[in-house]
């Protein structure tokens, strides 16, 4: 599985899983991704075999919901919390809560999302 991080999660968390051996990047790692909308993240994802993670749900949703009513695919969405995903402790567990998602989801999540519950800041 492969992810993409949007531009509201710290870049930080992509280092440490590709750290760990995985596929990701942030957005704002990528001078081609910088500024571009939310619809152009969720299309350069798919066409990369990614999955976003954000926690903009709002607007990613309906994107999704969108590509699905009109028959199209995309890479798959990983929903996390919006509280709470700034500080050190939360973002060590935002990253292990993704790393799991991954782990158990190695062939990526086309046309699907998952949600990651509240994290645990201790």
């Amino acid at each position: 599985m492969k992810a993409l991080l949007d531009e509201h999660l710290s870049p930080q968390i992509a280092a440490l899983l590709r750290g760990a051996g995985y596929d990701v990047v942030a957005v704002v790692d990528r001078l081609d991704l910088i500024g571009r909308s939310d619809s152009q993240i969720l299309d350069i994802a798919t066409g990369e075999g990614r999955s976003v993670v954000t926690n903009n749900i709002k607007d990613f949703r309906p994107l999704a919901a969108s590509r699905l009513a009109q028959g199209r695919i995309h890479g798959g969405l990983i929903l996390v919390p919006s509280a709470r995903t700034r500080t050190r402790s939360a973002s060590s567990a935002l990253t292990d809560a993704i790393r799991r998602v991954m782990d158990d989801h190695p062939d990526g999540l086309e046309s699907r999302e998952i949600w990651i519950g509240p994290l645990s800041n201790s």
